[in-house]
């Protein structure tokens, strides 16, 4: 008895070791094994999808004959209509890229927001340009008549060639309705646009580099109340005129007489 149970314990033993020597060997990775596995191959690069274009005309007002040309542009296509208006207004604020065409709002105007109601009309929130100073109002856009009116006219254009049915706008100015954009028209009503002005043809293609564009030529700005200064007297029997000053003539020099030593 005592014999048959030593030869179980020293079998128990060694089944013990040989499941020991066995995990152990399932544990430690194998140098010939790992050498044959591939290496891990690059992640591929996906590109970005390149997003549609939509060809639009945006219009600005020419120097050489008064009318609104179109220039073709490359706007993000959008089933929303919404999204296309806003694009084409923030358009016509930033100007024109032909130099042969006029940019319609001075450098730092911006468009807010665009709505558009039932019945034709649209609504463009505009915020004019910041006068530079921290809690200042906006700097006063100095134009004249016709300059005030071919900036609406650029936008309203815009709009109505490129939205559809969209045939009268109201301007706001800073989210508030204004009296007027810039001294001169009347933004109490919808404005209507001019298609009257608006060149035949194709739309002009714009450079391939961008060129700086020409401004519009603001009217002159008459001069304020001035100082007299003092003018000559007329000439008169107590009052005669004094001649002009003669400038010094130069006299001769005189050569030193020489002084003969004994």
């Amino acid at each position: 008895m005592p014999r048959r149970f030593a030869l179980a314990l020293l079998t128990l033993l060694l089944l013990l070791l040989a499941a020991l020597l066995v995990g152990r060997r399932l544990r430690a990775p194998e140098p010939a094994r790992l050498r044959a596995l591939p290496p891990p191959l690059p992640t591929a690069v996906v590109p970005p999808t390149p997003i549609p274009a939509r060809r639009v005309a945006v219009y600005f007002e020419s120097p050489e004959d008064g009318v609104f040309h179109g220039e073709a542009r490359d706007l993000p296509d959008s089933s929303d209509e919404i999204a296309l208006l806003r694009s084409v207004a923030s358009a016509v604020l930033d100007g024109p890229r032909r130099p042969d065409l006029l940019r319609p709002f001075p450098p730092g105007w911006s468009l807010r927001g665009a709505y558009r109601l039932r019945n034709g009309l649209v609504v463009l929130d505009l915020a004019p340009a910041a006068s530079g100073k921290e809690g200042a109002s906006p700097a006063r856009w100095e134009a004249g008549t016709h300059e005030e009116e071919s900036a609406a006219q650029s936008l309203l254009i815009s709009v109505s060639k490129n939205i559809a049915q969209a045939n009268r706008v109201v301007l706001l100015l800073g989210g508030e309705p204004a009296e007027t954009l810039g001294g001169h028209i009347d933004l109490g009503h919808p404005i209507v646009p001019d298609l009257k002005r608006v060149a035949e043809g194709a739309p002009l293609e714009p450079p391939a580099t961008p060129t700086p564009v020409a401004s519009p030529t603001r009217p002159p700005v008459p001069p304020g109340p001035s100082t007299p200064s003092a003018s000559p007297a007329p000439a008169g029997p107590g009052n005669a005129p004094s001649p002009p000053a003669r400038a010094p003539v130069p006299l001769p020099s005189k050569p030193m007489p020489r002084s003969d030593t004994a």
